[in-house]
């Protein structure tokens, strides 16, 4: 079965290396850190080449579930109690930062690729499972996080609680990713 975001997207071929390149930077991989990564290159005036042996964004990048959150899964509790309250609190900082960095990008590059603010949930309908959600509120409120325990939420479907994380954000990464690519080819003419 194919992905949703690989079927609406025509496949387009960017140019093979066929010769010797010389440039600052080169980025092996055409998924969205790749991408994304060349792309914020560019913008400081770096020459970039992405180097990708399929088509780019074809395999995590267009499977991928389109959330764009700091939240994954029953996660914090798990990293303070693995590695302290300092590398939690920075890697939900840096997971933050990553939904504002695409939003401004989005905004800034005007990218037509079905951006959306939305909760992220984490349910359940184990009864048993209600008190490790509980506890990873807890966890991700002692860093600094924004989360709640609710037992009702906008989801179609019946589940005993859930942790809600607000103002995460979902998005069309392929199509996004395939405008990110373009600016870097039209940045790379722009410095010619």
């Amino acid at each position: 079965m194919q992905s949703l975001w690989l079927l609406e997207n025509k496949k387009e071929e960017y140019k093979s290396l066929r010769e010797n390149k010389e440039v600052e930077v080169c980025i092996i991989g055409g998924g969205l850190t790749g991408i994304t990564c060349g792309y914020l290159l560019s913008k400081q005036g770096y020459p970039v080449c992405i180097l990708e042996k399929d088509t780019i964004l074809s395999k995590t990048s267009g499977n991928t579930t389109a959330k764009i959150t700091s939240q994954h899964g029953l996660f914090y509790e798990y990293l303070i109690d693995t590695f302290g309250k300092e590398t939690a609190q920075k890697y939900y900082e840096a997971n933050e930062n990553a939904i504002q960095e695409i939003e401004k990008i989005i905004k800034q590059e005007k990218i037509d690729c079905d951006f959306e603010k939305q909760p992220s949930y984490v349910f359940t309908n184990e009864q048993d499972e209600v008190e490790k959600i509980k506890l990873e509120v807890k966890a991700v409120n002692s860093i600094g996080g924004d989360s709640k325990f609710v037992e009702k939420t906008e989801l179609p479907f019946p589940h005993l609680g859930a942790i809600v994380f607000q103002n995460q954000a979902m998005f069309h990464p392929v199509k996004y990713g395939k405008a990110l690519a373009q600016k870097i080819i039209e940045q790379k003419r722009n410095d010619l």
